[in-house]
């Protein structure tokens, strides 16, 4: 299995999108993304991305050059329109909009959205930007009304996307409390990786086009195509499912981005991210004591047979990221090659990953 460094993952993706036409500052932004994702254990989000990004720029569905823009400002809410530019310089862009107007005031709290802003990764980064600069961030992305993966609870046809939602919580000192999660079973993207690998899913993530569970990642593809559950699966899906529909509201409505609907062909993500400035509700300290109180007391609870610790969300992934920073990131054979292939097809020769520590 190649082995690569987080330096050597970054080069490769910002020298492919650069050999695109991508301006320097946007591919340094694209590749941050994928080896943050990446680090963090989330390979969904990682580095099996870089094929799917040099498609999209070679297919006219996103322009490297493309510059956001603020569509409109009403208090403390924001309208971007991406202008079919990388998504992680969209939802950059309107996080630092964000950032500027808590820092500057009045508003306490300040809501930003995105249409027209391709994949943006992981969801999760962008309230941890948030959460490191003492806000707390709640945001969610939908396909941009396009593309659907997932079946609502009690259909066998696909309906809507994975619509992930994150939150952080700072923690001053330490990494922040981070959830990041899909209202599906699970990412499309690990379902990919699990067809590269020739590995099948874990019950309860898929169904065929007749709607009868399957472990077979090659049937959410098709021809013709399966699903993903919803969040709780074939017994308690109608919880994802609910979520689901309110990120479609959020990310998709509000946004402009528009529902998951026949007809939308446009492959991005409509975005929607809300910041507190926790010093407009408690004082600081009264927070932060709430706030590792309840961690302390949720740890110290009696473990259940067949576990050694309680973690909080966001534990498992920052542990991820100090391994694989010092020993390097895995990448199974066969998305090393699509990643090699979509290099190279852009004047970039990779040759072996080897380990590159």
């Amino acid at each position: 299995m190649p082995v690569v460094s987080a330096d050597r993952l970054r080069r490769i993706a910002q020298d492919t999108l650069t050999a695109l036409g991508t301006p320097s500052a946007a591919a340094a932004a694209v590749a941050d993304g994928i080896v943050d994702a990446a680090l963090m254990g989330l390979d969904s989000h990682g580095a099996i991305r870089i094929p799917q990004y040099v498609r999209a720029v070679l297919d006219g569905l996103v322009d490297p050059r493309a510059e956001p823009v603020i569509e409109r400002e009403d208090g403390g809410v924001i309208a971007v329109d991406g202008r079919c530019a990388f998504g992680q310089v969209v939802a950059g862009f309107a996080l630092e909009l964000m950032i500027d107007r808590l820092a500057r005031g009045p508003h306490r709290l300040v809501a930003v959205t995105a249409h027209h802003a391709s994949h943006v990764g992981r969801v999760g980064a962008y309230v941890q930007r948030l959460a490191d600069r003492g806000y707390i961030g709640i945001a969610m992305v939908n396909n941009h009304g396009s593309r659907p993966w997932v079946a609502p609870f009690g259909g066998r046809e696909k309906r809507l996307s994975t619509n992930p939602i994150a939150c952080a919580v700072p923690r001053p000192g330490r990494d922040p409390l981070l959830v990041d999660l899909t209202t599906s079973a699970t990412a499309e993207g690990k379902v990919r990786l699990l067809r590269n690998r020739g590995e099948s899913a874990p019950e309860g993530w898929l169904i065929d086009a007749a709607g009868r569970p399957t472990r077979d990642p090659n049937a959410l593809y098709g021809p013709p195509p399966g699903a993903l559950l919803p969040l709780g699966g074939m017994t308690m899906g109608h919880k994802g499912f609910g979520l689901s529909l309110v990120v479609e509201v959020l990310a998709g409505a509000l946004s402009g981005a528009g529902c998951t609907r026949p007809g939308a062909d446009w492959p991005g993500n409509g975005f929607f991210c809300l910041g507190l400035d926790p010093a407009g509700f408690q004082p600081a300290s009264a927070i932060e004591a709430a706030v590792e109180g309840l961690i302390r007391d949720v740890k110290d609870t009696p473990l259940a047979e067949g576990f050694t610790e309680i973690l909080i969300p966001g534990e498992p992934e920052f542990r991820t990221r100090v391994r694989r920073a010092a020993e390097g990131i895995p990448l199974d054979e066969e998305t090393w090659r699509q990643i090699a292939a979509a290099a190279e097809g852009c004047g970039v020769p990779l040759g072996d990953a080897g380990a590159t520590v």
